[in-house]
């Protein structure tokens, strides 16, 4: 298993797990916590505009589209592994996002809006958009960028677009900031598990050959 995998598990999944039973205990620092940011995200009024378009990019259906056209250029370009590679990601973590969301049933935010239906804990569109972040971050990135300055940029500016996802659910009410922190948690963690599996049944050469 390479380095960046088990980075990935060891922070997301006892992260991941932390949150998930805090919650489910109602344990009380987890109120705090959520209080606490929410006022921090809540500094700035008047931003329910902008929130709405990230947000919107960040819808989990639209998550789907940016995973298709990057699935379907590396598949034009010969990169058959890699395609498949985001797809099972992305497919396998929305189905267990779905499956957690039904077993915790955490009701969402008073205030939110009535397009934010279902349960809160995970964020779907934040746990969708995390794992196409830390996908690139992780896998095609390193694949496809050899300059290391290019690569920094390129992860901070994915870094920074994850962030104002989070931001914008938690700003809306869609979500309490617990529930944004557990889907990156968990889309750091399932990328991980997903490439270290994929490393045992695709071969490095034929998986990364640009």
């Amino acid at each position: 298993m390479q380095k960046k995998n088990i980075t990935a598990i060891c922070i997301g999944l006892p992260v991941f797990l932390i949150l998930v039973i805090s919650i489910m205990i109602h344990a009380s620092w987890i109120n705090g916590f959520d209080n606490f940011f929410e006022q921090i995200v809540h500094t700035i009024p008047n931003l329910q505009g902008i929130m709405k378009k990230i947000t919107f990019l960040a819808d989990t259906k639209v998550d789907l589209v940016w995973m298709l056209l990057i699935a379907i250029i590396l598949w034009i370009k010969k990169q058959r592994p890699l395609s498949l590679s985001i797809i099972i990601t992305l497919i396998t973590a929305d189905a267990f996002g779905w499956v957690v969301k039904h077993i915790i049933q955490r009701a969402r935010p008073m205030q939110h809006l009535a397009v934010d239906d279902g349960f809160s804990f995970p964020s779907g569109h934040t746990l969708g958009m995390a794992i196409i972040v830390f996908w690139l971050m992780m896998i095609l990135i390193p694949a496809l960028v050899k300059n290391r300055t290019t690569k920094i940029w390129l992860n901070v500016l994915l870094i920074v677009w994850l962030i104002l996802v989070m931001i914008s659910r938690v700003y809306l009410y869609a979500h309490f900031p617990s529930d944004v922190c557990g889907s990156v948690a968990l889309g750091a963690m399932w990328v991980g598990i997903i490439d270290a599996i994929w490393d045992r049944v695709t071969p490095r050469t034929s998986k990364n050959n640009f």
